[in-house]
């Protein structure tokens, strides 16, 4: 798929979860930034977004922090969201893969200010809260949100099924190269072979699946 029908299919869907998150009240603002963690992990096309908006923005790419942010631990998956579905489905145990939230802020933060906020990944966009996360510690969430992201996350994956996942510097520090192939070492990429949506929330969800299908239809049949 041509890169730029790509990035417009992803933009859709980040439209479609801001219109979706758009009836609820969250605590979330500019400057909020205790999730903003160098853990955030995101496909490759969302990092080809951020180069995209770099370039279009005349503003220089932070090397030099991330660079650093790469001499650190940070969460670096072993597994994809689709990956964990078909372990899910087949009846598996998915490895436990949590994060440290030790890992500290993430490297495209100036201050506590997103300096791609426009282009931000999916993974920053799900961070959502109705309270604030600094003040009681952690966010909360409406499980009707999380079943979404989760779907979303699905189908992002999906749109960049020959690409990769991994963390934000490790993707980023990729592109900067100026290699072309993507690391090896990162989870690949599949289509959905499930969709993960509990059962309490199917047909709450239904109308979003009528909307996110299309996004993906010659490309699944």
């Amino acid at each position: 798929m041509p890169i730029n029908d790509a990035l417009q299919r992803l933009q859709r869907i980040y439209d479609l979860h801001e219109r979706f998150c758009a009836d609820q009240t969250f605590a979330c603002r500019r400057g909020c930034a205790p999730c903003c963690t160098a853990n955030v992990t995101l496909t490759t096309l969302e990092a080809r977004a951020i180069d995209r908006h770099w370039a279009r923005t005349g503003e220089k790419p932070p090397t030099a922090r991330l660079q650093q942010a790469a001499r650190h631990p940070r969460f670096r998956p072993r597994l994809t969201t689709n990956q964990l579905a078909a372990i899910c489905a087949a009846g598996g145990e998915p490895p436990d893969e949590a994060s440290d939230p030790a890992a500290g802020p993430c490297p495209l933060l100036n201050d506590t200010i997103c300096t791609i906020y426009p282009a931000r990944p999916f993974g920053c966009r799900a961070m959502v809260s109705h309270t604030d996360c600094a003040r009681h510690g952690t966010a909360d969430m409406p499980d009707r949100v999380l079943a979404a992201n989760t779907l979303f996350l699905q189908f992002i994956e999906a749109l960049d099924q020959n690409g990769r996942t991994g963390n934000l510097t490790d993707l980023l520090l990729w592109l900067l190269s100026g290699s072309t192939a993507p690391p090896t070492d990162l989870a690949a990429n599949r289509t959905i072979p499930v969709l993960m949506v509990p059962p309490e929330h199917h047909t709450a969800l239904l109308p979003l699946l009528g909307d996110l299908r299309p996004i993906l239809a010659d490309l699944t049949g």
